[in-house]
């Protein structure tokens, strides 16, 4: 039981940690080596505790590793999964040089090759839970077929399997509801009610997380032109519908590498990542062009019209995010000042 526990505990720790870290739907093609590295060692320390509380049974080790594999292989980067899983088939093989451990590095091989190709195999063809079950389906099948080849007794080869099978399917079940219930909290807190776009809470996060990898990033501050006569001319409602239309434009023209925020009244703010500056600079000239030529609907049968100003500032080295954001501040006021319905980029600090 104690033992039990303890794989519970650890298991709610991998699933701090993965959130903690931020890989949990991150855009893995841009993964830092030494982000990779850190992951590969939490997961494997993870996987080492979870070994020294296995439960033995004539010399098989029980444990919920094979929970960890699979929810790792279905959250995070296949190069984590699969090195994490190697690594711990070795610390195993070390732990206890028999013929389990032997058994058990050649099936981590396995795994730590099969599980990655069958997540992307079933991504798009099953829902969150369903992958889960069947990872640990095909994960299970060596604990078993390995305890039937060592244990005799056939009545506790099967009570081990159906326990070995109830135990982790209801892990499982516990473990994605659980997950699915804190990203709705995360969501919650982290998204604006009424554009649903991310709110400016999550907006001076990513700007802390984009400053702590030091990689250069282009700011925008966009502000709708004139937002208070329409508010004023059509009331509140239409001026809050105009908003969820602009903010649904938004994720329209939003690519992988841009990401918009609502950080004021009629305020946004957008994040390039891996854009040039001239690139950054190309996809705003474009948003200005394609909100100006779009029909908003302002009440019952009624369109209008609306522009907007932007301001761009490109971080540079040795320059803070809180100052390259400050400058897309006074590159709007210029736009604004000067005429509006223009993007204005920041003169170098």
């Amino acid at each position: 039981m104690v033992s039990l526990l303890a794989n519970i505990g650890i298991l709610f720790l991998a699933v701090y940690f993965c959130l903690k870290s931020g890989r949990l739907g991150a855009n893995h093609d841009h993964t830092t080596k030494s982000g990779l590295i850190g992951c590969i060692l939490m997961e494997v320390l993870l996987g080492t505790i979870l070994l020294s509380f296995s439960t033995v049974i004539l010399g098989i080790r029980y444990d919920f590793r094979v929970l960890l594999f699979c929810f790792s292989a279905k959250h995070m980067d296949w190069r984590i999964t699969s090195s994490s899983i190697f690594l711990l088939g070795i610390i195993r093989f070390f732990w206890g040089n028999s013929e389990a451990a032997q058994v058990n590095l050649i099936v981590s091989i396995i795994l730590a090759i099969t599980l990655p190709m069958i997540v992307k195999l079933i991504r798009d063809r099953m829902n969150d839970l369903a992958q889960l079950l069947v990872l640990v389906t095909i994960a299970l099948i060596p604990s078993i077929v390995f305890t039937k080849h060592m244990i005799m007794d056939k009545g506790l080869v099967l009570l081990i399997s159906i326990i070995l099978i109830a135990l982790n399917y209801g892990a499982v079940f516990v473990m994605h509801y659980f997950i699915s219930d804190l990203y709705g909290l995360i969501a919650s807190a982290s998204t604006d009610h009424l554009t649903a776009l991310k709110n400016v809470r999550l907006f001076n996060s990513d700007l802390i997380e984009m400053e702590r990898r030091k990689h250069p990033v282009t700011l925008a501050v966009i502000d709708i032109d004139h937002f208070k006569n329409y508010n004023d001319c059509y009331g509140h409602d239409s001026g809050d519908g105009i908003l969820k239309q602009l903010a649904a434009m938004f994720n329209e023209l939003a690519t992988p590498y841009t990401t918009f925020y609502r950080i004021g009244g009629e305020e946004f703010g957008v994040i390039a990542d891996y854009f040039s500056p001239s690139e950054a600079e190309a996809f705003l000239h474009n948003l200005k062009s394609t909100v100006a030529h779009r029909n908003f609907a302002a009440q019952a049968g009624e369109t209008i019209n609306l522009t907007i100003s932007v301001g761009v500032a490109h971080s540079q080295k040795g320059e803070t995010l809180k100052n390259t954001l400050k400058r897309a501040d006074m590159a709007l006021y210029q736009a604004k000042e000067t005429g509006r319905n223009k993007v204005m980029v920041s003169a170098r600090a």
